[in-house]
């Protein structure tokens, strides 16, 4: 089925000519890299954002019949290191640091467009984000690294991508918070993930071929939250090496997908309150070789999948807290992961779509999973940990079904 679907892919990318056509060269031989340091005693709100990238693109179609082709090339290292220390905040603190590689976003809304893409990401990635705060109302500390990342978006529109992504240098996304008292919420999130692409449609048609190989070092992602008292605290951590997610609705779906991965992935969460907590405290982490999610409303979704995973997968998440409400822990690894789903009773015409899929997969490498509770005592106390080589998960369902 692949080689059919290909061919049928890349076969209407060279079909008639479009009314406009836009090519984009990058190459990035040196590092990139950017940095922010706050210091403040006092604020009513205080932020820090950073992002670096070695190449980016974007573009915006209306109403066009539409070629585009882009390459972009990364050989350098990109580093995005953000940090502050905010003593008082009377309202809120939010402390972003983003790492890309290389970067593409296109926004196509009506008409056909023809997207070719090749994204290399050869050199390292890595993102940091450090927030050392005394007292603030509501408080947010995030961080995200990529080596390569596209996104697309279709709205009333038909859309051809062929998509290469090949990264080959370790990326690193860590989130350290250090607050004392946090009044109402406290959240850190980090994402870490070698190559990702999205394509998300309304009332689309949605054509796709994407190939992932993932051969750096190491994926790593992790959240480092300390609090001392806050009302609800929440951390999360998730890593993967390939991930291809497509969310369509309105339109039909045919996307062929291959994912190769050798990277060593690890996501760590760890979330310790030194006293009570009144709402909840959660940590979670998960880690994924090979990751595809493909979902479709009201039309048929086509799916060919093949996913190989060599290098080892961990998740790790551990709470420690004093009493308060709602204690929770979680974390899942996996070699290979699949969804795909579609909502079979949601055709305006009375017909009934159906999800087509093929799919391989292999996981060579070790896969651990662990979730770690300590608290004095809790209202509510719930741990799970969650451990596959592969998975796949197919629905065909009603709506609320």
């Amino acid at each position: 089925m692949r080689a059919v679907l290909s061919l049928l892919i890349t076969t209407a990318l060279v079909g008639a000519p479009a009314a406009y056509a836009q090519s984009n060269n990058q190459y990035q031989s040196g590092d990139a890299t950017a940095v922010t340091d706050v210091q403040a005693g006092y604020a009513n709100d205080a932020g820090a954002t950073v992002v670096a990238s070695g190449n980016a693109v974007s573009t915006t179609q209306e109403n066009n019949d539409t070629d585009l082709t882009s390459s972009q090339h990364m050989d350098g290292d990109t580093t995005a290191q953000a940090d502050a220390t905010v003593w008082t905040a009377t309202n809120n603190v939010a402390i972003t640091s983003a790492a890309v590689g290389n970067g593409g976003t296109a926004v196509i809304s009506g008409g056909t467009s023809n997207i070719e893409a090749e994204q290399l990401g050869h050199g390292d990635a890595n993102a940091t984000a450090t927030l050392r705060n005394g007292y603030s109302y509501n408080a947010a500390v995030s961080s995200s690294a990529s080596n390569n990342t596209a996104a697309v978006s279709a709205e009333n529109a038909e859309v051809r991508v062929l998509m290469n992504q090949e990264s080959t240098g370790s990326v690193n996304a860590s989130a350290e918070t250090d607050a004392d008292y946090v009044e109402d919420q406290v959240v850190s999130g980090v994402i870490a993930s070698a190559n990702n692409l999205s394509i998300g449609g309304e009332t689309a048609t949605i054509l796709n071929a994407t190939h992932q190989n993932a051969t750096g070092a190491s994926v790593t992602a992790r959240s480092d939250l300390y609090v001392g008292s806050a009302t609800d605290a929440s951390g999360n951590a998730t890593a993967n090496a390939n991930s291809t997610t497509i969310d369509n609705q309105w339109g039909y779906v045919n996307a062929a997908i291959e994912q190769n991965a050798t990277s060593q992935v690890q996501a760590d969460s760890y979330v310790t309150l030194d006293r009570e907590f009144t709402g909840f405290a959660s940590a979670g982490a998960y880690g994924v070789g090979n990751q595809t999610s493909v979902t479709n409303v009201g039309s048929d979704a086509v799916l060919d999948v093949t996913q190989s995973n060599s290098g080892g997968v961990s998740a790790n998440s551990a709470l420690a807290a004093d009493g308060g409400g709602m204690a929770l822990a979680s974390s899942a690894a996996y070699g290979n992961s699949i969804t795909g789903a579609v909502c079979n009773g949601c055709d305006a015409n009375g017909g009934v779509p159906g999800l087509y899929a093929s799919s391989s997969q292999t996981n060579d490498g070790s896969v651990y999973s662990s979730s770690t509770i300590r608290t004095s005592g809790a209202s509510t106390v719930g741990a799970t940990a969650t451990a596959i080589g592969n998975a796949a998960t197919y629905s065909a369902r009603p709506p609320g079904g």
